[in-house]
């Protein structure tokens, strides 16, 4: 029900369903029209608009708002204490024509009756148009995004201006590696890692140089200063026999046959 005209906008209420839901109406559409016909019900036709023709014609009334009677005291007062509710609270009258929208529509948070509504169809001024209508027509006035004029510090706050020096750009490279930081250039990140975890601190390449064993930092002498071997090692031939021979060495054998009548 809308609280500032007094008029049911419902189905349930607006035909002879007392106590239906949207869903019970409907589904007895359907149950009727499947005993029926045996197919699902066909849309209701719009014409003729007369009741009495309608009636005449065997169709369904069409949809009509209903309005509240002013005899019934609860409706009444509980139209009359919404309705002030919204006056006094939010102040502006609704908009009822969307020719009469302002270009730019601005939400401001709603407190009625202890409640807070963070919503701009719950404000007095859009209560008539949904969320949808609303982000429609704001659309054809232009308006895609907020204009400036419109207060954002809710929804976008603006960060406080901090004073920074302004610098030129950098032409020089930036390498982001401890391996390429004086003191640690001869270890791998491995092995610096590693030996952070032996020793619970960092150590630089020259104190890991300093805890390595010496055979590991000699290193290998040339062939050429190698002394010679205590007995000469005698070299003797390897037979052909020894010797793998190729897969293809031998021409592959030919498959010979004999035809005849027996």
């Amino acid at each position: 029900m809308s609280a500032a005209d007094g008029t049911f906008m419902c189905v349930a209420d607006a035909f002879a369903t007392p106590g239906k839901s949207f869903e019970e109406v409907r589904m007895a559409d359907y149950i009727a029209a499947y005993q029926s016909t045996g197919r699902p019900p066909v849309p209701v036709p719009q014409l003729p608009a007369d009741a009495a023709a309608r009636a005449a014609l065997g169709l369904p009334p069409l949809f009509a708002p209903q309005p509240v009677a002013s005899t019934s005291t609860s409706t009444s007062a509980l139209g009359s204490a919404l309705s002030s509710s919204l006056a006094g609270a939010l102040g502006p009258q609704r908009i009822v024509r969307a020719a009469d929208l302002p270009p730019a529509q601005e939400f401001r948070l709603r407190a009625a009756d202890a409640e807070r509504y963070h919503a701009i169809s719950c404000m007095s001024e859009y209560e008539f148009f949904s969320h949808e209508e609303l982000r429609f027509y704001a659309y054809l006035a232009g308006n895609k995004t907020a204009p400036h004029t419109i207060k954002m510090d809710p929804f976008a706050p603006v960060a406080a201006a901090k004073d920074v020096v302004a610098t030129g750009a950098s032409l020089e490279d930036k390498l982001q590696s401890i391996c390429a930081q004086p003191g640690f250039e001869r270890h791998s990140p491995e092995e610096l890692r590693i030996a952070f975890l032996l020793h619970r601190r960092e150590l630089t390449s020259a104190e890991l140089e300093q805890l390595q064993p010496p055979g590991l930092l000699a290193v290998a002498a040339p062939a050429s200063l190698l002394p010679p071997p205590a007995t000469p090692i005698a070299l003797s031939p390897m037979p052909m026999s020894a010797l793998p021979q190729p897969v293809f060495a031998t021409p592959p054998s030919v498959p010979k046959f004999s035809f005849g009548f027996k």
